[in-house]
């Protein structure tokens, strides 16, 4: 069923839409982000210059230290260490090439810890732990480096600052001569550190344990896709097991670890110093969901239609409702996929690429004609491992990521929450232009964000991929960062609530101008937001909670105030308008800011873009290019 319709929109509409929007104040109290600044950091130098790119490794994670105000963001080759005393320009300190690449990066109390890969991918990392750095004698001490499992993933320091918890991913590769593929375990590194940090022990866990009860997993939904198609090896449940993000419950007496791959989350005793147990997160339906499945459809083309998806969360984050401890997941999507010389496996395929022999008896004709259809499911990329009858046959389709985010209760990893189709619609609404567009372009000097509008649905949409969780004024405030749209967006939780509240979307950057271009400018925005921390008033320069955002394809730090718009503005249009996403029109009124307005006066083709009363751009933004 198509839920948005396709058509041209002259530019009378959008001038009768643009008059509506300025028009009608927004009196509702809105919790949403104020730019303060932004740091663009170099990839690499030619003596003291730094150069700047797209994409090109500058930034990966940042971590910060409220009492020295001071930054530490770690990129494939260097680690800048960046002064934020002012807040409104935060400036480079100094900078620490590093060998291989920074996957991680945190400070706890009196010290900083990173994670470095090891020489080639699937070779052992090795964890660094320093002392704080001194900005008076420009003095950072190395304490320790700690031998670590197959490429360190992110690292998570205990309330305490004690405890170290290290997702080792153990990613799959061919070697450096492509004769021979080698797929690690993945595996947990704990390490415990004395009480002056002087000291330390290091315990290496592994999945070995549970590849004897692989049959039983992947039944509940544990995900097992590669099986040694390369080269014959039959590779374990183990190997496939993909550590890669961390959070603990309040009390650091557990770690919930993200296996993205697997569709899972395994926990981890932190008292015992063994892995508890793998639980599957399921599968997500979209029967009565609107998904845009094309890249090929020119337009926002919302559909349903009786496929399902696999979670798979790049990131979580742990947080507690009257005593109950839930989990928060970002459910960015991702497949496998895998070279050998000239051999190559991957577990998806596009939806064109199924044959009529492919699916059982039972498997719906309609659903089969519409994989041929590269308007709706043709381009979509599916799990060919996944969904199987006990013959090989396809009985359910699955693609990948839920476009979304949920919530899970962490005592079973039940579902408690999802985001539906929510997280798109809010795009379409306000950011149309660049709805599913992509951050990774082939021509820098020539394309705009905005030409690669769409470019993602057939992939995995919108790519929610960093979650924090802060407090404003009693309320717990959870902001998502969107991968491919570069956005940043605001719910509230009431206290008592697990289901939140949509509040706001925040986009910074220009997207009619080339990414070059706008690099230069340094009008790139947060091209994809990797990494998310709120600053709380307590511990804010300004006294204002903030949140700092790093984004590795823009390679930026930024920060926003966050703060309760609770005062009669005026919408922004900018954000709001696009040719691209269409409602008809049918003479209703529609409301915003609990206000109601009469357009019975625009021309009948006019189309609406918003309608909610809190779907809106947070009016402060300024969007140029």
């Amino acid at each position: 069923m198509q839920r948005i319709l396709k058509a041209p929109m002259m530019l009378r509409k959008v001038s009768c839409i643009a008059t509506l929007l300025v028009l009608l104040p927004v009196v509702s109290a809105v919790v949403t982000l104020r730019p303060v600044s932004t740091i663009y950091l170099p990839y690499s130098y030619n003596g003291e210059e730094g150069l700047y790119g797209i994409d090109a490794g500058a930034v990966e994670q940042t971590g910060y230290d409220s009492a020295t105000k001071i930054g530490y963001s770690a990129g494939d080759n260097y680690i800048h260490i960046t002064d934020w005393s002012d807040v409104t320009t935060p400036t480079i300190l100094e900078r620490f090439a590093v060998d291989t690449t920074c996957n991680d990066i945190e400070t706890c109390g009196d010290f900083v810890g990173f994670v470095l890969e090891g020489p080639r991918k699937t070779d052992d990392g090795t964890l660094h732990v320093y002392s704080l750095y001194d900005k008076a004698s420009g003095d950072w001490t190395k304490l320790h480096e700690i031998s670590l499992g197959s490429k360190p993933d992110m690292l998570h320091f205990s309330h305490d600052c004690r405890t170290i918890v290290v997702a080792n991913e153990g990613e799959a590769a061919q070697n450096a001569d492509q004769t021979e593929f080698i797929n690690r375990e993945g595996s947990i590194s704990i390490i415990r550190l004395s009480v002056d940090g002087s000291t330390f022990k290091s315990t290496l866990l592994n999945f070995t344990q549970f590849n004897d009860r692989s049959d039983e997993y992947v039944a509940r939904g544990v995900r097992y896709p590669y099986h040694g198609e390369l080269d014959g090896a039959n590779d374990t449940f183990a190997q496939n097991l993909e550590p890669e993000y961390i959070t603990y419950n309040y009390d650091d007496t557990k770690a919930f670890v993200g296996l993205q791959e697997n569709n899972a989350i395994a926990v981890v005793d932190l008292l015992a110093d063994e892995i508890e147990d793998i639980y599957p997160l399921g599968e997500k339906s979209w029967l009565n969901l609107d998904l845009d499945a094309s890249d090929r459809d020119d337009g926002i083309i919302f559909r349903r239609n009786d496929i399902f998806s696999i979670y798979q969360p790049d990131s979580i984050k742990y947080f507690e409702v009257d005593g109950v401890g839930y989990i928060i997941t970002t459910n960015e999507g991702e497949f496998l996929e895998y070279e050998l010389g000239n051999e190559e496996w991957a577990e998806d395929q596009r939806g064109n690429d199924f044959k009529a022999g492919d699916f059982a008896e039972t498997f719906d004709n309609e659903l089969i004609a519409k994989l041929d259809d590269d308007d709706i499911l043709g381009r979509l990329g599916f799990s060919k491992v996944d969904g199987l009858d006990s013959s090989g046959k396809f009985e359910k389709l699955y693609f990948f990521g839920a476009r979304g985010f949920s919530i899970f209760r962490a005592s079973d990893i039940a579902l408690v929450y999802d985001s539906g189709d929510e997280v798109a619609k809010i795009i379409a609404k306000f950011y149309p232009d660049v709805f599913s567009t992509d951050t990774n372009t082939d021509d820098p000097a020539n394309e705009t964000p905005e030409d690669l509008f769409d470019k993602r649905s057939d992939n995995q949409g919108p790519e929610c991929e960093s979650v924090e969780i802060g407090e404003l004024g009693g309320r717990r405030i959870i902001f998502v960062g969107i991968d491919r749209t570069s956005a940043i967006l605001v719910y509230s939780l009431e206290s008592g609530e697990v289901v939140p509240t949509f509040e706001s979307v925040y986009r910074a950057g220009g997207r009619n101008d080339t990414f070059q271009n706008l690099l230069d400018d340094r009008n790139l925005g947060d091209l994809d937001p990797d990494d998310l921390k709120f600053i709380p008033a307590s511990a804010s320069v300004t006294g204002v909670p903030m949140l700092m955002v790093t984004s590795s394809v823009s390679g930026t730090v930024s920060l926003y105030e966050v703060y309760d718009d609770s005062s009669p503005t005026v919408a922004q249009t900018s954000g709001f308008m696009g040719s691209r996403v269409l409602t008809p029109y049918d003479d209703r009124p529609i409301t915003l800011g609990g206000r109601t307005a009469d357009i019975g006066r625009c021309p009948p083709d006019v189309y609406i873009v918003a309608e909610s009363r809190r779907m809106r751009v947070p009016d402060q933004q300024k969007q140029q290019g």
